[in-house]
């Protein structure tokens, strides 16, 4: 059990080296520290995986996530490593999944896995029921980039409808009234169509793992009751490997 006044980040590449998130563990370091400083109090390390391509070993990444919990554990004695990947959709993805070169987050059935910026709806629609129709619970990282489903309230639902949970990240929930895209991440959370946020922190200056002062304006605009679910209820449903 994750300490409820903390925060989860599920989407973060926090592991030194392996792909375009931290170059070092010093960097690494650098990110725990305002990782705790953020009141996060637990992280799913997702190194991006592409299918077909030259991916770090499984094998590798548990020693790294090991080496990055002894850490965090000196940083903050209550944050807390998992690992898992961000996976970018290919017709090869369930067997990946399967024979273990993929990753799901906290060795749970769910999957985070992301699109090209420019899919078309019914692609991202069918990879979801792929991989639902296999037993996964697919997550749609930073679900707010695809331009097919900007606006588009009503095929968030019908991925939703799919078996697919939303995640968005923290920094396209802050803006102002003008800022459109905070504005729609905002209303999707109040219409009950966001499950997780994540960080989608790649190292420690602008793509930071912060999260207190999204977290502000979720609860200031938004429904607490969502927000709630959001912050705390959901992210241990991973852990627990149960549906939402």
């Amino acid at each position: 059990m994750i300490k409820s006044n903390g925060y989860f980040d599920i989407h973060a590449h926090i592991l030194p080296g392996v792909d375009d998130g931290a170059a070092d563990m010093k960097q690494t370091i650098r990110m725990l520290q305002m990782a705790a400083s953020e009141q996060i109090t637990a992280i799913i390390a997702t190194p991006h995986y592409i299918c077909g391509r030259e991916n770090p070993n499984p094998e590798y990444l548990v020693e790294l996530k090991c080496q990055v919990q002894e850490a965090a554990l000196s940083i903050n004695k209550d944050l807390r490593i998992f690992l898992g990947n961000e996976i970018y959709y290919s017709e090869s993805v369930v067997g990946d999944l399967r024979q273990g070169k993929a990753l799901t987050l906290a060795d749970s059935r769910y999957v985070l896995v992301e699109f090209s910026k420019g899919e078309r709806f019914n692609a991202i629609y069918q990879g979801i029921r792929e991989l639902t129709r296999h037993g996964y619970i697919p997550i749609l990282a930073h679900a707010e980039r695809y331009m097919c489903l900007h606006g588009k309230t009503d095929l968030i639902d019908e991925l939703v409808k799919a078996g697919c949970y939303i995640q968005v990240n923290v920094g396209s929930i802050m803006g102002g009234i003008m800022n459109m895209n905070a504005a729609f991440v905002r209303k999707l959370i109040n219409r009950g169509l966001v499950h997780f946020i994540g960080s989608d922190s790649h190292n420690d200056g602008i793509r930071a793992p912060v999260m207190k002062t999204a977290v502000k304006h979720m609860l200031k605009r938004c429904n607490r009751e969502n927000a709630w679910r959001i912050l705390h209820e959901n992210p241990q449903k991973i852990l627990e490997n149960t549906c939402i």
